[in-house]
């Protein structure tokens, strides 16, 4: 378990490549339960832990049945396994690195937002880089069509989540303004690496 993890972390810091690790199904459901603990953990503080649910079950089968598709697509079935699992693990570290920023969010005013939304954009970085980093080993593809690609999956699972958990509209008029409780995030991740967008 501990040599497993160590190849997560790789994979998160772009050290490793998907491949390295072991083959089988153990792995990658290890990979994925690691991946929804932490993203339910993190997602839970701003959302409730019911919604932190659905959005990673959401996140995961969305990102498995991508990569499952794209795979079938260029009859490379056999990585699924080790991409899916290695998306996962490693987006763990994401979503860990996440949980202290969206704890504080609430109660962050001025420099503090400021600061939380540099994290936001790092974090955001990470998980684009992330996932393009496991296309590229997978697929065997450049790094720009890797990073082209991430980008496209990304725009599509946040549009996904935005449709089920629109973002509540502020109105012009002064005697309906209407303003979320909190500051509006919309964390992402997993499975996909996005752990805060």
């Amino acid at each position: 378990m501990r040599n497993l993890l160590q190849q997560y972390f790789n994979i998160a810091f772009l050290m490793g490549k998907p491949q390295d690790l072991p083959p089988g199904r153990e792995q990658m459901q290890i990979g994925t339960g690691l991946a929804l603990v932490s993203y339910v953990m993190a997602v839970a503080v701003p959302f409730g832990v019911e919604r932190a649910f659905l959005q990673a079950v959401i996140d995961l089968g969305c990102t498995g049945v991508a990569i499952w598709i794209a795979l079938s697509i260029v009859g490379r079935t056999a990585r699924f396994e080790q991409a899916f699992g290695g998306l996962c693990g490693a987006s763990t570290f994401i979503n860990l690195a996440a949980l202290p920023l969206f704890a504080l969010r609430p109660d962050a005013t001025g420099a503090a937002m400021a600061t939380s939304t540099v994290a936001d954009f790092v974090l955001l970085v990470w998980g684009l880089s992330l996932m393009a980093h496991v296309i590229r080993h997978t697929f065997e593809v450049r790094m720009f069509v890797s990073v082209v690609m991430s980008v496209a999956f990304f725009i599509v699972l946040s549009a996904v989540v935005a449709s089920i958990w629109p973002v509540p509209e502020l109105s012009t008029d002064r005697e309906k303004i209407s303003l979320p409780s909190g500051p509006d995030v919309r964390p992402m991740t997993l499975a996909s690496g996005f752990a805060g967008v």
